[in-house]
């Protein structure tokens, strides 16, 4: 299935929580529903949204996965699936 990717601009802290400030759309991505996280961060990475595939973690928010930063949990990627899925 084709997903659309947004790129985010969070506020916030690791502390208190980040909330999205804004968010653009960059592109699409072509996921299974039964991709690992794994498996999103990698195709992720093969599509050129993100450099490396490590340092990275998926969330998911009840409307979208997620990309977060490992080590400060920012947010900085996501895939919609909640306009096509609910």
């Amino acid at each position: 299935m084709k997903f659309q990717v947004l790129s985010i601009d969070a506020w916030g802290n690791q502390e208190e929580g980040y909330e999205w400030n804004n968010w653009h759309k960059v592109g699409f991505i072509d996921l299974s529903l039964r991709d690992t996280d794994q498996e999103i961060i990698e195709k992720m990475y093969i599509n050129g949204f993100i450099s490396n595939t490590t340092g990275g973690e998926v969330e998911d928010d009840g409307h979208n996965w997620v990309i977060v930063d490992k080590s400060t949990r920012a947010p900085v990627y996501a895939i919609e699936y909640g306009t096509i899925l609910n």
